[in-house]
């Protein structure tokens, strides 16, 4: 399956997290969150500044889109939250 960034919507930091859009094999899309907290322990933001929590989004995109492919499927009315359990060590 692919799984990749919607083109038309970029990802943006929202309230301290970097919200995105994922679309799957070209169709289905999916609004995703992902916290500075996740993006500071696991992707090495340096801070929770917008640029510093893009830069770690940008450099773990490959991981972070895995982790949503993982969550297609389940049911949802909005937002998906991708947390540290999403992540492995």
């Amino acid at each position: 399956m692919t799984t990749e960034l919607a083109r038309e919507v970029r990802p943006a930091v929202l309230d301290g997290a970097v919200r995105f859009t994922a679309r799957f094999e070209g169709r289905k899309s999916q609004e995703f969150e992902i916290s500075a907290d996740v993006l500071r322990e696991h992707f090495g933001a340096s801070d929770a500044s917008a640029d510093a929590l893009l830069a770690a989004f940008h450099r773990g995109r490959h991981e972070i889109l895995t982790a949503a492919a993982d969550t297609l499927g389940t049911p949802t009315s909005g937002i998906v939250q991708l947390g540290t359990g999403d992540f492995r060590a």
